[in-house]
């Protein structure tokens, strides 16, 4: 069966092939994998989806990176979740499918549920709260509305993430305009951010080794795998 990718940020992107798709561009990075880069949120998330299942995929898959809601989880910690909430709906990954890929992937998973919201959740206040609310480990903004897609197109669908920001840790408000949506550094908006307020630095470094940590194993799981590791 073929598999339709949906990633957010060009860094994700990169992890599975060398070569970038440009924005709403799909593009075949192995036989039977087609790959689209969406940007930030779940309307792209959610179109990427769809143009992936008229392209002719069988399957989706959300893959990239997440927020940590459980504190328990480190950065770099690699997400397979059994289930996706997401805007009032509870959605179950195919487990055969999570079964298999499970089994290939050297090191500890997290099975627990994936919360799935509109807007960044950047304040270690919210993650606490949205925690309590949903039981989520972790937090995203794309693989609900694929998994919404998939479901309502009858399709199986799977999410394989790593954590950056643990739960306990604020965003630097510096790093929320520092890049755009496909994850391209913004230098002019991030130096005046910074300018604005330079105690930043020492988080914004930090936050750049998480996402190296959560990027390293996203690499090392799609190196277990491999193309067709992955599919269903």
């Amino acid at each position: 069966m073929s598999l339709g990718i949906v990633v957010a940020l060009a860094a994700e992107a990169q992890v599975l092939t060398g070569t970038v798709p440009l924005a709403g561009e799909g593009i075949d990075i192995a036989p039977g994998l087609r790959l689209r880069l969406c940007g930030m949120g779940p309307e792209p998330a959610a179109q990427a989806a769809a143009a992936l299942l008229a392209e002719g995929v069988g399957a989706l898959l959300a893959f990239g990176t997440a927020g940590g809601l459980d504190p328990a989880l480190r950065p770099g910690i690699l997400l397979l979740p059994e289930r996706v909430i997401y805007a009032g709906g509870d959605y179950a990954v195919a487990a055969s499918w999570r079964s298999r890929v499970a089994a290939r992937i050297h090191g500890e998973l997290v099975s627990g549920p994936l919360l799935t919201v509109a807007n960044a959740c950047a304040q270690s206040g919210q993650k606490r709260a949205l925690h309590g609310r949903s039981g989520a480990v972790a937090v995203d903004m794309e693989s609900g509305a694929v998994a919404a897609v998939a479901t309502a197109a009858g399709k199986p669908f799977l999410v394989l993430r790593a954590l950056v920001d643990p739960a306990e840790r604020d965003l630097p408000l510096s790093a929320m305009v520092a890049v755009d949506a496909y994850g391209h550094l913004r230098l002019s908006a991030l130096l005046a951010a910074l300018a604005r307020r330079p105690w930043e630095i020492t988080a914004l470094l930090r936050l750049g080794r998480e996402m190296s940590a959560a990027l390293r194993s996203l690499r090392a799981a799609w190196q277990d795998l491999g193309p067709s590791g992955i599919v269903p």
